[in-house]
């Protein structure tokens, strides 16, 4: 069954499965009257897809070949490339956090200043807050390296 889109005179416009091409149109679902099929859209399926962002990016020494250059710049390239497609394309920005602390018992999941904040609110003490979620972490199951 083909989705069709349709309008009617009174402003009205949607969408619906029709049993063939050549189906009446129906009638608008708002007054009554006749409608008329609009032109399907284009869809262009190039295959194109954006340079990879920060969450693809290396995270580690060993991630950019051991501090190799041409790898370090070629992944410059591509994020700068990213981020100039991201302020055109706002679904393409990366929404990323500030980092407190990604080591010791944050090597696996980074303690953010968000979550610090939150745990500090209610004692307005961050080391007591640094040092319960440390305690945490430890607790937890080991997780997969968290990318940051």
């Amino acid at each position: 069954m083909p989705l069709y889109d349709y309008r009617c005179d009174c402003g009205v416009q949607f969408e619906i499965h029709v049993p063939s091409w050549n189906t009446p149109n129906p009638p608008c679902p708002l007054c009554d009257r006749q409608t008329r099929r609009m032109p399907a859209a284009p869809a262009f399926h190039t295959g194109a897809k954006p340079p990879p962002g920060p969450n693809e990016a290396p995270a580690s020494y060993e991630g950019v070949g051991m501090g190799d250059r041409e790898t370090i710049t070629r992944w410059r390239r591509q994020l700068d490339q990213h981020a100039k497609l991201a302020e055109k394309h706002p679904e393409l920005q990366v929404k990323r956090e500030a980092i407190a602390a990604h080591e010791g018992a944050f090597a696996n999941r980074p303690l953010s200043y968000r979550e610090l904040a939150q745990r500090a609110a209610p004692s307005g003490d961050a080391d007591t807050a640094a040092r319960a979620a440390a305690k945490d972490r430890a607790s937890e199951t080991p997780a997969k390296p968290h990318r940051h």
